[in-house]
């Protein structure tokens, strides 16, 4: 018996003629037989295929052009809320929310081929950091997708979108690159792309290597060592000097926003560090030979552990705050801790809780002298520590004096005694393999 012609079938029949034939072609293992890791999934959408899908379903689709119901019921199909992607991601993952910024960022592919698959953090669901495959390289969704990092927003008056798309205009724009920066790779390379499916903004970003907090946390007491410190230092002194010499002061310091360079990645220097997270970034005015900081209160941003001493107070950041944070920083990398991270304060000679007394963070780092601050460590750290507190608002650092003495004390740690760690081209990933 012949089969029926697809017009006489109803609407629904051929849909479900539609979705088994989708899904036996996209679950195809053999179609891409060079690809020995290929896993036969296909983490793409119906409505938005990836290159690989859409030349398997190609002579699927071109029935659409000589026949009404088939083009009816392939329609449907895409546009179906039950079939939005052909593959799951992630595992009992479940936002009853339409607003919330988990819920649309999984709506649909984001600007046609990034595919949420881990939400890293996500802020009152109305801004947020997740990781995605881009399947819309060469490769489409096979088993070398690229994950990316992805920032969203839910609207385009966020102040850290502002903040984060104006540090990356001047950053991107600028004639000369600027090293240890993960540049954005939307269309415009230098600002947030709007996808109206998932009706949000979105800044898609390489994704880097793991934070000096994560090595931190898998070294012996979460301490590093002198050498890593000093290697971190001179890196860090350059980073800043670039990023200051655009007009940009990152107000951002902390373990979690310096990263290692990418895995597999081939540099001529395996010690490179990346400046990550500009939400905070402020634009340093070029106002003349002598800026002033703003007669207005500026509201206190950043890390509230690493903030400078002014920043705590509301006043207007430049080269010196952020040279102040990077000391507190290195203090935390080798002590594992800060002198304002300490136990609960006493009151009335009892100890207290933090809920019942928080003393003011500002008020301790005023207190702590350089000797507590960098105890046990180098000289030099308080040489750097008396060349930041003596700069000026809007005063150029000598970086140069600052980066070279960090240098000629790591290259005593080198003569005396040298280890896969004193190396002043120290390579991170050897040092996070062997932890």
């Amino acid at each position: 018996m012949a089969p029926a012609p697809l017009h006489s079938l109803a609407v629904d029949d051929v849909e479900r003629i539609v979705y088994h034939v989708y899904l036996s072609c996209i679950s195809a293992k053999d179609f891409h037989s060079d690809n020995s890791d290929w896993t036969g999934r296909h983490f793409c959408s119906p409505s938005m295929p990836c290159r690989w899908a859409q030349n398997l379903l190609a002579p699927l689709l071109s029935l659409r052009l000589v026949d009404t119901t088939w083009n009816g019921a392939v329609k449907n199909f895409q546009t179906s809320q039950r079939e939005t992607f052909f593959s799951p991601v992630e595992d009992g993952v479940y936002y009853p929310h339409k607003w919330h910024l988990n819920t649309r960022m999984r709506k649909a592919l984001l600007l046609s081929r990034y595919r949420i698959f881990q939400t890293i953090s996500c802020e009152d669901g109305k801004r947020g950091v997740f990781l995605a495959y881009d399947t819309g390289g060469a490769q489409g969704c096979a088993a070398t997708a690229r994950p990316v990092i992805i920032k969203a927003w839910v609207t385009d008056s966020d102040f850290e979108f502002q903040n984060e798309i104006s540090a990356y205009h001047a950053l991107v724009g600028a004639s000369v690159a600027c090293p240890g920066i993960s540049i954005p790779q939307n269309h415009s390379s230098e600002s947030a792309a709007y996808d109206e499916i998932c009706d949000v903004y979105v800044l898609v970003l390489p994704q880097l290597g793991p934070t000096l907090q994560d090595l931190a946390a898998r070294l012996p007491n979460q301490r590093f060592d002198a050498p890593m410190v000093l290697t971190v230092a001179i890196e860090l002194i350059d980073r800043y000097r670039d990023i200051h010499a655009r007009g940009i002061i990152h107000n951002g310091v902390k373990p979690a926003n310096i990263c290692m360079a990418p895995a597999g990645l081939e540099s001529d220097s395996p010690s490179m560090l990346y400046v990550i997270d500009f939400g905070f970034a402020s634009i340093l005015e070029n106002t003349g030979s002598s800026p002033l900081p703003s007669a207005h209160r500026i509201d206190t941003v950043g890390s509230r552990q690493y903030i400078s001493v002014f920043a705590h107070h509301g006043i207007s950041q430049s080269q010196r705050d952020d040279l102040e944070s990077l000391a507190y920083l290195f203090s935390y990398l080798f002590h594992a801790k800060l002198p304002w991270d300490s136990s609960p304060t006493k009151l009335n000679g009892r100890a207290s809780d933090r809920s019942q007394i928080t003393p003011h963070i500002w008020r301790v780092k005023i207190a702590t002298p350089a000797s507590v601050l960098f105890r046990d460590m180098d000289d030099c750290f308080v040489e750097f520590w008396k060349d930041v507190k003596g700069l000026a608002y809007g005063e150029v650092p000598d970086y140069d004096k600052m980066k070279n003495r960090f240098v000629a004390c790591l290259e005593k740690y080198n003569t005396t005694t040298p280890t896969a760690t004193t190396d002043a081209r120290c390579d991170w990933w050897n040092i996070w393999d062997n932890c």
